[in-house]
């Protein structure tokens, strides 16, 4: 199972017996910090950005491939997440 890099890096500096796979809601809100004055884009405007389809965002969040803030039970991104999220796979 493929993980973000930085983000399981993080994770195992928060959470010393981390392990790879998908992470815990609570360790990647803590480790993914987006900047509160980048709006936040629903999955289908992320699928867009990254031109895929919204069932893959879907997928790739619940596997742990693709961070993601959670406000409630809804999933969000930011354009500065999903940019990071490309240049460091």
């Amino acid at each position: 199972m493929q993980t973000h890099r930085d983000t399981q890096i993080v994770a195992s500096a928060v959470i010393p017996n981390a392990q790879a796979g998908p992470m815990d809601p609570m360790v990647q809100s803590l480790v993914l910090r987006p900047r509160l004055n980048d709006p936040l884009l629903r999955p289908e405007q992320a699928a867009q950005l990254l031109s895929v389809k919204t069932s893959w965002i879907y997928d790739a969040v619940r596997t742990g491939r693709l961070p993601c803030l959670r406000v409630g039970r809804h999933i969000r991104f930011t354009q500065t997440m999903l940019e990071d999220w490309l240049t460091n796979p």
